[in-house]
């Protein structure tokens, strides 16, 4: 969509050309908005979003701002990023009609979306690997290569669902042969690239890429990755379908105590020891070894997790 976007003469010009007038002006609001507003309509809605918030750090007051992004959060399905968004347009116009529209209309999702998901981790990509290392202690990809350790898992061709920076596929790296990876971020993957440390990386929703994959890999690892889906089943079963007899799936998901599946408030799936072990008979895996253990940190409190190897 956004090749053939920028292949219109008139539009890639007007994109251009309001490009050249941020080079010379940075700080100009309207030449922001103007440009954010036609990547929305090729689909770069990271870059429009970015864009809306800079034009907010020239003027927080900012009404048509305010509003795009509640907008823009809402239709990606993160009803609380977007609430925020139209209650901050609401303290500068008590009045604003679209604002109250906004908060009415909101319902909370059932589930997660790809185009909220590549959104928030291109956003996210350039501070990833501080904020989770200094400011979350976040171990989830050590603690599934100490227990693949355990289990005696041999040097393989590994995939890594969900890779992001590739901070997963430092931690995989003693045990794979050949290492490829996948995520729905493309400013994750250019990170994960610069590692130097994969052979082949992709940028795709990972249950699709393994849908349409034409091999196997002896091991699939899933870090931190699954808390962004509900239901296992299908994504345990499309791993499985990528595995050769005898080869490994392991990975983490967030604890919830009291079993089943939970959407929390802040967007990440929960899943109890039940559903990881159903979804895993299921997907005609057994169970080498499930354990708890700390994934990071959230306000100086460990966060349970669940690290599983699974074998086909």
């Amino acid at each position: 969509m956004e090749n053939d976007f920028f292949a219109m003469p008139e539009r890639a010009e007007t994109v251009e050309s309001l490009r050249e007038r941020l080079l010379i002006s940075p700080q100009d609001a309207g030449a922001m908005r103007a440009l954010a507003g036609l990547l929305e309509v090729s689909g770069d809605l990271p870059a429009a979003i970015d864009l809306h918030q800079r034009a907010l750090r020239v003027d927080p007051y900012l009404l048509s701002a305010l509003l795009d992004l509640g907008r823009l959060w809402a239709l990606l399905g993160d009803a609380t990023r977007a609430r925020s968004w139209f209650e901050r347009a609401l303290a500068v116009d008590a009045d604003c009609a679209p604002a109250a529209a906004g908060l009415a209309a909101l319902e909370k999702p059932d589930a997660l979306t790809p185009d909220y998901i590549r959104t928030l981790f291109d956003q996210y990509a350039d501070r990833f690997d501080r904020d989770l290392t200094d400011t979350l202690k976040y171990r989830a990809p050590q603690a599934v290569a100490d227990l693949l350790m355990r289990c005696g898992a041999k040097s393989a061709g590994t995939l890594d669902l969900g890779c992001g920076t590739g901070l997963s596929g430092l931690a995989l790296e003693p045990f794979a042969a050949t290492l490829d990876g996948v995520d729905l971020s493309p400013l994750m993957v250019a990170k994960a690239q610069a590692r130097g440390i994969y052979r082949d990386l992709s940028v795709g929703e990972v249950h699709e890429f393994l849908e349409r994959a034409d091999r196997t890999w002896e091991l699939i690892a899933a870090v931190d990755v699954l808390n962004y889906i509900g239901d296992l089943t299908p994504i345990f079963a499309a791993a499985a379908s990528r595995l050769p007899p005898g080869g490994l799936f392991a990975g983490t998901v967030e604890k919830h105590e009291d079993g089943g599946v939970v959407l929390t408030e802040k967007r990440r799936h929960r899943h109890g020891e039940d559903h990881v072990r159903t979804a895993a008979a299921q997907a005609g895996l057994a169970v080498v070894a499930l354990v708890e253990d700390a994934l990071r940190h959230e306000g100086g409190t460990p966060v349970a997790g669940l690290i599983f190897v699974l074998r086909r």
